[in-house]
C-alpha cells in the first residue's frame, strides 16, 4: 500500500471516530438517571444503594485515547464485552477483576491508570473454564480453571503467568486469600474438600469430606475470608453456609433448603462487609440475601429481570474496603455495583443483632 493510501486510510479512520465520538457523547448526555434505587423501600432507612452497571471498561471510568481507538480499528483487536461473568474481585488499588466464563477470559479494569487488560488468547493465555479469582498481598492474582483442574498465578505488575501448583485438582472453583494467615483456600468441588496452600504453592492440608456433618461438604463452591481470618464456605448441595477457622474447625453454620427468601435455593457467591453482614447470591431466587452470623435473614435485594437492581442468575460477589458491592449478574452479562450506605449493623426484624 502506498504512503498516500495509508495516510488517506488514517484520515478516514480519524474522521469516523470523531463522528462516532460526537454521536456517543450526545446519547450519553440524553440518558440520565435521576432517581436513586435503594433497599429497603421507604419509610425504612436505606441500606443498599444501586450505583451502576459495568459491561465493559468504559462503564468503569476507563477512556480510550484517539490513537488507541485508531490502532484497534486498524489491527482489529477490540475490547472483549463481558459475556458471562462469574468470579469478581475488587482490590485495594481500585482495580476490578472479572472472570468471564462465557469468553474464557479474565478482564482487568484499572481506572486509576486508565488501563484495561484481558487475559486470554490474544495475550497468549488460554483458559478452558475459569471460575474464580483471588489476590494476595504481593500483587498476584490466582485464577481457578475448573475445566483443567489448575490454579494459575498472574503478576499484575510484571504480567508473569504460570501454573501455581504442579498437581491438578478434580474441579477447583472458589478461591480466597487470607492476609492474616498468608494462605490460599481453594474449594475442590467434586472432591468435596477445601484445599489449603501457602504462597509457594505447597499444599498444607485439606478440610472436609463428603457428608452433612460439621466441616463436611456436598459440592462446596464459593469461598470468602473475613478480616478475622474466618473462612466462609458455600456448601452448595447441603444448601447451607459454613463458617470455619483456618484450621477447619466449625465456628457456625446456617441455611436450609427452600425457594423463598430466608432459605437457600441455589447459593453461590458469598462475601462479608465491614459490619459483618454476610451476603449470599442465590441464583434461583435471583437475589442477594443478607444474613447475620446466626443465620437470621436481615434483608435482601434484587429480583428477576434485566433492569437496575434486578438479576438473571447472580453468581460471584465481592465487597471492597468502602463497602461497595460487586455482583456478577451472569446471564445479564454485567457486573452490578451497589453500596452499603448504613453506618451500623442491620437489626434482625424479630429482634437481636
Amino acid at each position: 500500500m502506498s504512503r498516500h493510501n495509508i495516510l488517506s486510510l488514517l484520515l478516514l479512520v480519524v474522521v469516523s471516530f470523531l463522528q462516532f465520538s460526537c454521536a456517543t457523547s450526545k446519547i450519553s448526555t440524553d440518558v440520565q438517571i435521576t432517581e436513586s434505587l435503594v433497599w429497603p423501600a421507604s419509610p425504612q432507612p436505606p441500606r443498599i444503594q444501586w450505583i451502576k452497571d459495568v459491561r465493559g471498561p468504559q462503564d468503569f471510568g476507563i477512556s480510550k485515547g484517539l490513537w488507541k481507538r485508531i490502532s484497534e480499528k486498524v489491527s482489529g483487536i477490540q475490547d472483549h464485552p463481558i459475556r458471562k461473568p462469574y468470579g469478581v474481585h475488587a482490590d485495594v488499588k481500585g482495580r476490578l477483576i472479572v472472570v468471564d466464563t462465557g469468553s474464557a477470559v479474565v478482564h482487568i479494569l484499572d481506572p486509576e491508570n486508565n488501563e484495561y487488560r484481558v487475559l486470554g488468547p490474544e495475550t497468549g493465555i488460554r483458559f478452558e473454564a475459569p471460575i474464580s479469582v483471588a489476590e494476595d498481598n504481593r500483587g498476584n492474582l490466582y485464577i481457578t480453571d475448573s475445566g483443567v483442574g489448575i490454579i494459575y498465578r498472574y503478576g499484575l505488575e510484571d504480567q508473569s503467568f504460570e501454573k501455581f501448583t504442579p498437581f491438578k485438582l478434580k474441579r477447583p472453583t472458589g478461591i480466597a486469600f487470607s492476609e492474616k494467615q498468608g494462605l490460599l483456600f481453594v474449594s475442590d468441588t467434586t472432591a468435596h474438600q477445601v484445599v489449603v496452600y501457602n504462597l509457594a504453592g505447597q499444599e498444607l492440608s485439606r478440610i472436609g469430606e463428603r457428608g452433612m456433618g460439621d466441616a463436611q461438604f456436598n459440592y462446596p463452591t464459593d469461598l470468602f475470608v473475613d478480616q478475622k481470618g474466618q473462612l466462609y464456605v458455600t456448601d452448595a448441595l447441603n444448601q447451607r453456609i459454613q463458617i470455619l477457622s483456618p484450621e477447619g474447625h466449625l465456628i457456625a453454620k446456617f441455611g436450609e433448603s427452600g425457594d423463598i427468601t430466608g432459605y437457600l435455593a441455589k447459593p453461590k457467591g458469598i462475601a462479608v462487609d465491614s459490619q459483618g453482614h454476610i451476603y449470599v447470591c442465590d441464583a434461583l431466587l435471583d437475589a442477594v440475601q443478607i444474613f447475620n452470623s446466626s443465620g437470621q435473614l436481615l434483608m435482601f435485594f434484587g429480583g428477576t429481570g434485566s433492569g437496575r437492581g434486578e438479576f438473571w442468575m447472580p453468581t460471584g460477589i465481592d465487597i471492597d474496603g468502602n463497602d461497595n458491592i460487586y455482583v456478577s449478574d451472569s446471564y445479564n452479562r454485567r457486573i452490578q455495583v451497589f453500596k452499603y450506605v448504613g453506618n451500623d449493623q442491620l437489626a434482625f426484624p424479630g429482634g437481636g443483632e
